[in-house]
C-alpha cells in the first residue's frame, strides 16, 4: 500500500513541478499539460492494482464506473454526437477522478 501511495504522490507532483518550472521557461507549461495524461495513466494502473488487492471496496468500484463513464461520454461527444454542454464537465472530470482515486488510496487503512 505504501508503494501505491508513493507512486501516486510522484505521479501528481510531476505535472505540478513542470507547471511551476513553466513560470521560468514557458515551454514547461505544455509539458505540464501533457504530463497530466501520464498521471492519469499511472493512476489508472494504481487503481487496477488497488482493485486487485481490495476488490470488495465500494469506492474503487465507483472509481472504475466513473472512469468508464468518462471515456464513454468523451468518445460519444467527440465521435457520435457533439454536445457543447457536455464538453466542460468532461474537461474537469479527470481532475475529479484524480482527487477521488487519491482520496481512496490515502484513506485506506492497512490491517496490522
Amino acid at each position: 500500500m505504501k508503494d501505491l501511495k508513493t507512486t501516486n504522490t510522484i505521479a501528481i507532483l510531476i505535472p505540478l513541478a513542470l507547471f511551476i518550472i513553466g513560470f521560468i521557461e514557458e515551454g514547461f507549461f505544455y509539458l505540464a499539460a501533457y504530463s497530466t495524461m501520464l498521471t492519469g495513466l499511472i493512476q489508472l494502473i494504481i487503481g487496477i492494482i488497488f482493485w486487485i488487492k481490495y476488490n470488495s471496496n465500494l469506492h474503487i468500484k465507483i472509481y472504475f464506473i466513473s472512469v468508464t463513464l468518462f471515456f464513454g461520454l468523451w468518445y460519444h461527444n467527440e465521435n457520435i454526437y457533439y454536445m457543447n454542454k457536455l464538453t466542460w464537465p468532461l474537461i474537469y472530470s479527470p481532475l475529479v477522478l484524480c482527487i477521488y482515486i487519491s482520496a481512496i488510496i490515502y484513506t485506506k487503512k492497512e490491517k496490522p
